[in-house]
């Protein structure tokens, strides 16, 4: 039972991590989106105010490199987020698979405890057996 809740306790605390490493996922995926909307927002707005080439080729490529970061950082944490979300995932494995290893554990111990017992169960029938046999040869 103590083995059980453990498990499941461990468990719960995998699945609650997991959770929070989603949800702090999607947070910092909005906050790229609203970056990225207020970047292009900025962006044409530079370029709505100054209708001068040199100025368009310059706001051009500050919002197409702004763009870029903001695509790739988002790259990142999507990627990063996955990754958390594996190694969750294989960590709640691995609890799993150790929770049930030590269940197994202790049913073999269990089991070597009670083949113990019965042997000596039998040790114990046996030298009784002999010293009823010896008692009524000595007499």
């Amino acid at each position: 039972m103590m083995m059980t809740t453990f498990c499941s306790s461990m468990m719960m605390a995998t699945f609650c991590s997991s959770m929070m490493i989603t949800t702090f996922c999607s947070n910092m995926m909005f906050t790229t989106f609203y970056r990225s909307m207020m970047i292009k927002t900025f962006c044409s707005s530079m370029y709505d105010d100054y209708n001068i080439d040199d100025y368009n080729f310059m706001i051009t490529t500050f919002c197409s490199s702004m763009m870029n970061t903001t695509f790739c950082s988002s790259i990142m944490i999507t990627t990063f987020c996955i990754s958390m979300m594996i190694t969750t995932l294989c960590s709640s494995m691995m609890i799993t698979t150790f929770c049930s290893s030590m269940m197994i554990t202790t049913f073999c111990s269990s089991m070597m405890i009670t083949t113990f017992c019965s042997s000596m169960m039998i040790t114990t029938f046996y030298s009784s057996m002999m010293i009823t046999t010896f008692c009524s040869v000595a007499v």
